[in-house]
């Protein structure tokens, strides 16, 4: 089939059947979007052209720079769209975690703007907001920049209600179940209102990673305060994973299927198959059938250093049984010693434990406990899963945002035998119960 511009090939993405006995649903057919064959191979593809298109002469004629929020799938298209059309593209965020999306961002041309290294424990006082830092950016100089904005742009939800939305009725007459990772939440808002005006019974299930398992492109429980288009009642149910529940779906779906999808098209299949679980118990009751579908979002080669991060196993010959944080049975973390603001506090007045604020550099900097020491989380589980670092007879307390990812830490280092225990509530109990913050310029 002959097109005559790349953007000809954005939407349209195929549905595939998945074979019943790979998901072994008895009264559910369930179906995946391929949305990874969009051009710049995500389902972001859709929006990043929706919020595009309509503004591209005022901005080719303005000279103007577009800017997004992205550490991702949505700067990839925009960085594409933008070298296509001759414009200047930024994206400003702390979120690039992976090699392969910086470089493929760099080969498009894109100028990157990464703030200060933050954690994987999000904290909604953090004035380094990346979104926050954009919406600046452009605020001071609106002649100079324009700000596509995701999060907030109501192209992105009506982009998939008039695209994604549509195409899937036109493929099954009734789709009775959908299921979408939480980004942005444009897709599960934009193709569950197109779904449900055509048939009121369509249940959207929205997939999220618990605290702690950040997964690419999607979002953990606790940081939806980020994201504009979310909201809780519009969701029939929302349903958390983690890591590994995202790798083994995607396993499932690399191998048995031939979908060669990353680790957010993994969890939605893994943690929506388990809620279907229950909707086809209560169909076979009523002798019913349905149909379901989830977004495969984007393709695997993107997040290859994540796989390997997380399963060293399955890019190497050889197995290793070497213990890492990343790997802590959440039993182990769930169980891990905790430590209330007051007790810390008392304890700082006699013999002071050592404290190790994990979060980004940046926040440490506004706001710290005194006589804490700053190690981001990625570089404190290099220097630890390495080897003994630390007095095993000194007590240590591990201190994040809110205290769910110094769980992680403090369980991995309950093992190796030291003394360690996390902040209950992290620095926003601290705060809240009225303890002191110092700056790092006030020291």
């Amino acid at each position: 089939m002959l097109y005559e511009h790349i953007t000809e090939l954005i939407g349209n993405t195929p549905l595939l059947k998945i074979d019943r006995a790979v998901h072994q649903l008895q009264h559910i057919d369930l179906y995946a979007k391929l949305e990874y064959y969009n051009p710049f191979g995500s389902l972001k593809d859709r929006i990043a052209y929706g919020m595009l298109k309509d503004v591209l002469a005022e901005v080719k004629s303005t000279a103007k720079t577009v800017v997004e929020s992205s550490s991702g799938n949505t700067a990839k298209a925009l960085s594409a769209l933008c070298a296509l059309y001759d414009l200047p593209f930024k994206t400003v965020t702390s979120r690039i975690r992976y090699p392969e999306v910086r470089m493929i961002l760099h080969i498009l041309g894109a100028q990157i703007e990464e703030l200060p290294s933050v954690s994987e424990c999000p904290d909604p006082f953090d004035p380094n907001d990346f979104l926050a830092v954009a919406k600046n950016l452009v605020q001071a100089e609106p002649d100079k920049y324009h700000l596509t904005d995701q999060y907030f742009n109501p192209k992105n939800p009506a982009t998939h209600y008039q695209e994604t939305g549509k195409e899937l009725l036109e493929d099954l007459e009734r789709v009775d179940y959908f299921i979408s990772f939480l980004g942005t939440c444009g897709s599960s808002v934009g193709v569950g209102s197109y779904l449900r005006e055509r048939n009121s019974e369509t249940k959207v299930f929205a997939i999220v990673s618990s605290p702690g398992n950040v997964i690419p492109g999607g979002r953990m429980s606790n940081e939806l305060w980020e994201v504009g288009f979310f909201e809780r009642g519009f969701y029939d149910d929302i349903v958390e994973g983690d890591i590994q529940q995202a790798l083994h779906g995607m396993l499932e779906l690399n191998r048995k299927c031939g979908i060669l999808c990353g680790p957010t098209t993994g969890l939605n299949y893994y943690a929506g198959l388990q809620r279907l679980r229950q909707e086809d118990d209560m169909l076979g009751q009523a002798g019913k059938k349905a149909n379901a579908v989830f977004i495969a979002c984007d393709r695997l080669e993107p997040y290859t250093s994540f796989v390997k991060k997380y399963r060293p196993d399955l890019v190497s010959n050889t197995s290793s049984t070497k213990p890492t944080v990343a790997s802590q049975p959440t039993e182990s973390v769930a169980q891990v010693r905790h430590i209330s603001p007051s007790a810390l506090h008392a304890l700082l007045q006699n013999t002071p434990p050592m404290v190790i604020d994990i979060r980004g550099n940046f926040a440490y900097s506004i706001g710290h406990i005194p006589g804490s020491i700053n190690m981001l989380d990625e570089i404190l589980a290099q220097l630890i899963e390495q080897g003994p670092i630390f007095p095993k007879k000194t007590p240590i307390v591990l201190v994040c945002s809110v205290g769910t990812i110094a769980r992680k830490y403090a369980a991995f280092l309950e093992k190796q035998g030291y003394q360690a225990m996390a902040l209950a509530g992290g620095i926003a109990q601290w705060k809240h119960e009225g303890y002191q913050l110092v700056r790092t310029s006030d020291e």
